[in-house]
């Protein structure tokens, strides 16, 4: 009784139906339910009532009579025969909950729903409205209309293409961004009605999949109905390789048949949507296309024009856009578009994607197998959102698992999938016989030549002439593979494309293999060793495409690869390419100060991809530095099978991040097969990266800054580095961001005596870090020498603690504590721990710790009866004259040790140039004095230079970077580059000092008694009109080995003047800061002509990074 009193929410959703049918609607829908009831030899319904009832009764009585699924399998085929496609939608997805809960048993599922809510009541209610406007247009055209045959020759098109045997139903339900397409083009709530909407997402997500699922709706009524007339899909990867064209060109190759009716489908532009795939490969075609801009859909222009006017609104401004891109191209795209409308494709998900995947493996023990072996690879994962893809991999890994091989390796490697996958299509015409004919060589070869071709030019759509210019033809294609690996696409012009673009990437790598096999092999096509800079070489990196041949092209130098390659062929492969892809990895080992995380990664996998342990081992003999970003588990096993076998590495930085979860327990994946819980692999490949760092025999550095760690992520590191065999002596850890894990690294430094240095900057530390970090570096065994702990929101509270370490410990002897809030009240109980006589810290940094000239006093204190403190910086303090004046007393004394002092942007002026003036002239030890950031003006320096005249003074290292100075002083600091004997290095960076500066500063560098060694001239508004003075002043000098020229204003012809000085055969010139990347091509040449003429002289703009590191000591 409880149903007819309530309605469920089956009877309701019928109910709104049919209250949304128009009069004579609703008398149509009721003759078709009796015509559809006679068909189906349902039930008797009381047919009298129901051509009284209203929407009410009728939906009542064929809930009495029918069960809910028949009841809505009818509707939806009466709505569909209505041509309402929204209130067919309505009620397949009714039909699917009722199906659904009589699965389940569960009677009362349907009324448990919380039924249609308003906002999908308004929006079915719109949806309706179009539908009836559909409907009318449809009978004013009727079947074999043009929009009619249109959508016919869609849904002809594209549920032939690859990815439509996924199926419509199953796509939209994985990929909830189809739903919130049908939304796009309405207005929202601010009133804003876009007409561009760019689709973003990673590559591999499956973009162009749903780019063509986006025809496919629509021709099926699924979305946007009533809303557009036309949906054109503009492939862009077509348009680079396409000669001139007009749009109505381009459409006409997409109508089924003759004649277009072009004038009419351009004459409502509003119910035009142009679907634009492949952005990102149209940005070469894209450069000059700003140059013209067409509005007339008539008028020829080449394609990328087409293209640019569509995209910027100026062809067919009404019409409404959808584009496809990938999140590394956005930021190019924002410049073109007006007021688009910005949707994220996240794909399917990683669970559903695992659940498809798994579709295609018929065996259940092998599900099992394949499952365990592929979860935790990323690359498979993502690739097998698509739904070709996944057809791919899965027959490959079947083919893998009958031949008998095992799953894992061949698993974490693709190019031993898409080998044995290309193989196995590979049919020779001699059933018998193993390998291909001579013709069938040829063939493949011609086929892969194609691909590489298009992948150097970003040429992704081939056309008989393609085929004809490489010698082949449709039939050799045809009968050389058992499936079609290159697919025809389209009705008109005939044209090809791979079946998927990794498949062409492939193909091209393996062009390289078979080019080996007739002639001496080119490596330039490679763009690899002829590469003379580092620019260059990365340049291969910025197309997605060329980086993923690369990498294909590695895998083919792994042992089985080739050894299935050359059953195929018939005879030995030559391996050339090897040598070049070695000396590939050997540059960025060379050049690794300048090689981004980014591309020490990519080489990474791309030595990964060999599984050749003796290859990796002699790519990477050069490494002893390496930088890693890493954000994937199966990052972690690359990185560990690399690390592993590079000898001679000592220093490795990795930025660990979205691997671990928050809490301490590991995630793990949900119950995809009866009976199976799966643990992702990543436990297991953390464990074994520690185990790799920790017994590495020549790794000194370790630097996890800016990594995210758990608590047991952190633990098990420590565990390992607790390990005897770890030879680790410097441990970075800035920025890391953890939960409740210190207290195991204070233990790892109890335990292993071989890690000295250690910085946790920019990491808040609570007191009762504080206190444990003490008690650990209180205790006999730790033996660290070197503490930061900078940016850590230490107070002064926390120094008493401090100060128990600095007495207590042997072994400590520096300790950086800055842009903490020491404060002056913080400067006590250090002074206390630094005069006692057993305090042998030697550097102290307090950098930005907001002291005052209050604090100097104890400063001062210290600087007297310390003897071991060598090294003070107290930059970025206010300490002003007064403060200086209170040390210069100290430095005056000869019981001062201090050999460096670092005075950065502290406030002083002329008058502490006085002081410190007097304080050097006593000191004996003073030898690196930092004054940079201050305004000491002409007047200030030239008190200095008096002092450093004199024999007394034994500066060394003067820095005097922005500190006001001109001209006027230059005079006075020439001579005293002269008379100084101890003056090695000045840096006058950032200083107005000019051509005439120069002149005066050359003639101090031509004097033989000038002894400076290093000299910073950046940005000191140098023209090339003191070229000629400083070249010749160059070519007297015989002891500078440093020169830095960055920033300032030279011409082509000064650079000139400058290269004679280099190349000068007595020129002791060794590094020279200079961007060569600012002049034009033949300045480029000259300056590399110096370096080749010089071989150990570097032309490079970090001319600071060059320094030893004891210059920059408290950065370090």
């Amino acid at each position: 009784m409880g149903e007819t009193n309530i309605p469920s929410s089956s009877n309701y959703g019928l109910r709104w139906c049919l209250q949304h049918l128009g009069k004579d609607d609703f008398q149509t829908f009721k003759e078709s339910l009796k015509e559809s009831a006679l068909e189906w030899a349902t039930c008797s319904v009381p047919w009298a009532e129901v051509d009284d009832a209203d929407a009410e009764h009728l939906a009542s009585l064929l809930h009495e009579h029918w069960r809910g699924p028949l009841v809505w399998e009818l509707a939806t085929d009466i709505f569909h025969k209505m041509n309402l496609p929204a209130l067919s939608q309505k009620a397949r997805d009714e039909m699917e909950k009722c199906s659904l809960a009589e699965t389940l048993g569960d009677p009362t599922a349907t009324k448990t729903d919380q039924g249609t809510s308003m906002n999908e009541h308004t929006e079915m209610s719109e949806a309706v409205g179009r539908d009836s406007a559909a409907a009318a247009e449809t009978k004013d055209q009727g079947p074999g209309g043009d929009e009619w045959n249109y959508k016919r020759h869609v849904m002809t098109k594209f549920d032939s293409t690859p990815d439509a045997h996924h199926g419509c139903e199953t796509f939209a339900a994985d990929c909830p961004q189809m739903q919130m397409l049908c939304d796009t083009f309405t207005s929202d709530k601010w009133g804003f009605h876009p007409l561009t909407v760019v689709l973003h997402g990673r590559a591999g997500v499956g973009k162009s999949a749903l780019a063509r699922r986006i025809l496919l709706h629509w021709a099926h009524g699924k979305i946007y109905p009533g809303m557009f007339s036309y949906i054109f899909f503009l492939d862009a990867r077509d348009i680079p390789s396409r000669k001139k064209s007009s749009l109505e060109e381009l459409i006409s190759r997409e109508w089924p048949d003759s004649p277009v009716p072009v004038r009419k489908i351009m004459s409502q532009p509003k119910r035009l949507l142009f679907v634009v795939d492949g952005f990102d490969d149209l940005d070469v075609a894209l450069e000059d296309a700003d140059m013209n801009i067409c509005a007339d859909w008539a008028e020829k222009q080449p394609k990328s024009v087409l293209m640019y006017s569509l995209l910027k609104k100026v062809l067919l401004p009404e019409s409404s856009l959808i584009v496809i891109v990938r999140d590394m191209s956005i930021e190019k795209l924002k410049s073109i578009l007006t007021s688009p409308h910005y949707l994220f494709i996240k794909g399917i998900s990683i669970e559903r994607r695992i659940q498809l995947f798994l579709e295609h493996i018929k065996n259940e023990e092998q599900k099992i197998q394949v499952l365990r072996a592929v979860l935790d690879n990323h690359i498979l994962i993502d690739r097998c959102q698509v739904s070709v893809m996944r057809w791919l991999i899965c027959q490959a890994l079947e083919l893998q698992m009958a031949s008998g091989k095992s799953l894992p390796p061949t698993c974490q490697i693709l190019t031993g999938l898409y080998t044995t996958f290309v193989v196995h299509q590979l049919t020779p015409r001699d059933v018998s016989g193993r390998c291909l004919s001579p013709e069938e060589k040829v063939v493949l070869k011609g086929l892969c030549r194609m691909a590489a071709e298009g992948v150097w030019s970003m040429k992704f759509v081939f056309y008989s002439d393609d085929l004809r210019v490489h010698g082949l033809t449709e039939p050799e294609l045809s009968t050389l593979f058992r499936r079609i690996i290159l697919l025809r696409d389209g009705l008109g012009e005939r044209c090809f494309t791979f079946l998927h673009l990794s498949l062409q990437e492939f193909c091209a790598a393996l062009y390289y293999i078979l080019e080996g096999l007739e002639t001496e092999w080119d490596p330039r096509p490679l763009c690899v060793e002829h590469t003379k800079s580092l620019k260059e070489l990365q340049n291969i990196s910025f197309n997605i495409h060329l980086l993923q041949m690369k990498r294909f092209l590695f895998g083919l130098m792994n042992r089985e690869v080739v050894r299935a390659l050359e059953d195929m062929l018939g005879c030995p492969i030559a391996l050339v390419v090897r040598r070049v892809l070695l000396h590939w990895v050997s540059l960025l080992g060379q050049w690794a100060d300048t090689t981004s995380p980014l591309h020490f990664l990519d080489s990474f996998y791309c030595l990964f991809e060999t599984q050749d342990e003796e290859f990796v081992r002699l790519a990477l003999n050069s490494f002893q530095e390496v930088r890693l970003t890493m954000n994937r588990p199966m990052d972690l096993m690359v990185t560990s099978f690399c690390v592993q076998r590079c000898q001679h590495l000592q220093k490795i930085q990795m930025d660990v991040r979205e691997i671990f979860p928050e809490d301490e327990s590991t995630k793990t994946w949900p119950i995809l097969l009866q009976g199976m819980e799966t643990r992702p692999l990543v436990t297991e490949w953390w464990e074994n990266l520690c185990s790799v760092l920790s017994t590495h025999p020549s790794l000194q550095q370790l630097d996890f800054s800016g990594s995210i760690l758990n608590e047991w992520a952190l633990r098990t590191l420590c565990i390992k580095l607790r390990q005897p065999t770890c030879k680790i002596q410097k441990l970075i850890f800035e920025g890391i961001q953890t939960t409740l894990g210190f207290h195991h690294l204070w233990k790892t430094l109890i335990v292993n005596p071989n890690i000295k240095h250690l910085n946790l900057g920019s990491i808040h530390l609570k007191e009762e870090d504080v206190g444990i970090a003490c008690e650990a570096l209180k205790h006999p065994h730790c033996v660290l020498d070197s503490l930061r702990l900078d940016h850590c929101g230490l107070t002064h509270t926390c120094c008493r603690g401090i100060s128990q370490i600095l007495m207590t410990s042997k072994s400590l002897k520096s300790l950086s504590l800055a842009r903490n809030k020491v404060t002056d009240r913080g400067i006590v109980p250090l002074r206390e721990a630094l005069t006692v006589s057993r305090c042998n810290l030697q550097k102290l940094i307090l950098g930005s710790c907001g002291l005052t000239a209050a604090a100097c006093q104890d400063l001062a204190s210290v600087l007297i009866s310390n003897k071991s403190l060598t090294h003070l910086d107290l930059s970025s303090n206010n300490l002003g004259t007064e403060g200086v004046t209170v040390l210069c007393r100290a430095l005056k004394l000869s019981t001062c040790a201090l050999q460096r002092l670092i005075l950065r942007e502290c406030h002083l002026d002329v008058v502490s140039c006085g002081f410190l003036a007097l304080g050097l002239m006593s000191n004996r030890h003073l030898t690196h004095l930092s004054l940079s950031m201050n305004p000491l003006g002409d007047d200030g320096l030239n008190l200095l230079c008096e002092v450093m005249t004199e024999t007394s003074c034994h500066l060394q290292d003067l820095e005097l970077v922005k500190c006001h100075l001109t001209a006027a002083c230059c005079k006075n600091l020439s001579s005293a580059m002269t008379r100084s004997k101890h003056l090695r290095s000045l840096d006058l960076a950032v200083n107005a000092l000019g051509d005439g500066g120069m002149a005066a500063l050359c003639e101090g560098l031509k004097q033989r008694t000038t002894a400076l060694r290093r000299l910073g001239l950046e940005a000191c508004e140098l023209t090339s009109d003191c070229c000629e003075v400083l070249s010749s002043a160059l070519s007297c000098n015989q002891y500078l080995s440093s020169l830095n020229l960055m920033g300032n204003n030279f011409s082509p012809k000064g650079i000139m003047k400058l290269c004679t000085a280099f190349m000068h055969p007595t020129s002791k010139l060794r590094v020279i800061g200079l961007w060569k990347w600012q002049y034009p091509a033949p300045t480029r040449k000259q300056l590399e002509e110096a370096q080749l003429r010089q071989p150990r002289v570097v032309i490079d703009p970090r001319w600071y990074s060059f320094d030893e590191d004891e210059r920059y000591w408290w950065k370090h």
